[in-house]
């Protein structure tokens, strides 16, 4: 298990591959290669450090006065949760599989449920949350694919919703399967640098289209 940590004083950067030193890992570190240099700062944490169960749809969770999940303590999972209330703005970096969000990321969001219910239950410390931003890099193996993405940034959407935190427009990136297929690309290589740079800058406008 991850050591307990303070998620309070950066940016927190979440990559969700399975695959170590994958594309998706590398938008991470240039993200925050970005952010950094525009005078920012980051943590970065990966999914597949942290062991997560499933959800396993008991609703106790939902039972007003309701904290947490009864898993809690028996994965990783509290640790997770920790960084999404502290974290004063997150980005995420993940693979698409099958036109969705991976499973081990997948899993940790099922188990989110307990604050769609204590937002639902008006729990005043979820209430008490500050708004917060979450920038989003997809990307995916496919070269086309007008709805590849459209899955995803819906439950990215709904799952912070709850947590006070809204998607900024998201990087989406076609076409990069092999490991370093991103890496060789220069272009790209500089669109997430740059995506970092103006999420430093607060000049990312807020996601309107996936409703």
């Amino acid at each position: 298990m991850p050591a307990p940590q303070s998620f309070a004083n950066a940016l927190q950067i979440l990559g969700c591959s399975a695959r170590k030193n994958g594309n998706s890992d590398y938008a991470a570190k240039l993200f925050a290669q970005g952010y950094e240099a525009a005078g920012g700062k980051t943590q970065t944490q990966y999914m597949r450090d942290y062991t997560v169960r499933h959800c396993t749809a008991c609703e106790a969770c939902a039972a007003k006065g309701s904290k947490g999940c009864v898993q809690e303590g028996k994965d990783d999972s509290s640790v997770l949760y920790s960084m999404l209330m502290e974290a004063p703005a997150l980005c995420i970096t993940s693979p698409i599989y099958f036109y969705h969000l991976p499973s081990i990321f997948k899993t940790f969001i099922d188990r989110c449920q307990c604050f769609w219910f204590r937002h639902h239950n008006r729990d005043p410390y979820i209430l008490s949350l500050p708004p917060r931003k979450a920038y989003v890099c997809l990307v995916a193996a496919r070269p086309v694919g007008d709805q590849l993405f459209h899955c995803s940034l819906l439950t990215l959407k709904y799952f912070l919703t709850p947590l006070n935190i809204s998607l900024a427009e998201p990087l989406l990136i076609y076409g990069k399967d092999g490991p370093t297929e991103l890496e060789n690309d220069s272009a790209t290589v500089e669109r997430i640098l740059e995506y970092g740079r103006a999420a430093y800058a607060g000049s990312i406008p807020p996601l309107t289209k996936y409703k």
